[in-house]
């Protein structure tokens, strides 16, 4: 005499959401409508360990398997799944990200000064980890003045798994700039160090010339970011 296989069948929920960074999973499976000869038996049945995960935009099978109760022989069924479907969504309205560019404040010395870089490119949203790639944020300049930072480039956003998730995103961009101060100016003749009358310093103008009262000296004095 032969015996049958008793047959089950399993069904796995299906489910969906817009995308925000986290795994879309459900683990839910239904039983099919029991008739004479099919189903568990009472008193045997399973558990379910889930396969199926969708984190980025798209859809996938919410697969499992299934891990007999004790007593219970997976030999005498036949187990007939159906995976139901996990689908993510495109944002109706995208996360923000803002990219700051570092900033730099220098003093003139005659040198070509730069900045580069930003401030960071790592974001956390919803406990997720993301990163910025694809751009570039450069100044520089050497005469004193305000540079603004200019950045070059696509931004690019990767989730901590290495997906492209940048279609979800808007990526903002701060102003910055790199600034040179203009350095004091020398010091005028009245403050130069003296001895004495006949040493004696007075400036007529701290551009021009000043004379040496007393010594028949002359001095001739330029402003630091105007010399040859």
């Amino acid at each position: 005499m032969r015996v049958e296989k008793r047959p089950v069948t399993l069904t796995s929920a299906s489910g969906s959401k817009e995308y925000d960074g986290e795994p879309l999973t459900n683990h839910e499976v239904t039983v099919g409508e029991a008739a004479w000869g099919t189903g568990w038996v009472d008193g045997q049945g399973a558990t379910y360990s889930f396969a199926g995960s969708q984190k980025i935009v798209g859809s996938s099978e919410n697969a499992f398997e299934c891990i007999p109760n004790e007593g219970t022989n997976l030999d005498n069924y036949q187990i007939n799944k159906t995976y139901g479907t996990l689908t993510v969504t495109d944002r109706s309205e995208k996360y923000q990200i803002t990219l700051t560019p570092n900033s730099k404040s220098v003093t003139y010395d005659g040198t070509e000064k730069s900045v580069s870089g930003f401030e960071t490119l790592e974001f956390q949203i919803n406990g997720q980890t993301f990163y910025v790639s694809g751009v570039e944020a450069s100044a520089a300049g050497t005469d004193a003045g305000e540079y603004p930072v200019k950045v070059s480039g696509q931004a690019v956003v990767i989730d901590s798994d290495g997906n492209d998730v940048t279609d979800q995103f808007t990526v903002n961009i701060d102003d910055a700039k790199l600034t040179i101060v203009e350095g004091d100016s020398d010091k005028s003749a009245s403050n130069l160090p003296h001895t004495g009358d006949s040493a004696a310093l007075y400036a007529m103008d701290i551009c021009g010339v000043a004379i040496a009262a007393g010594a028949g000296a002359l001095f001739t004095f330029r402003k630091r970011n105007s010399y040859k």
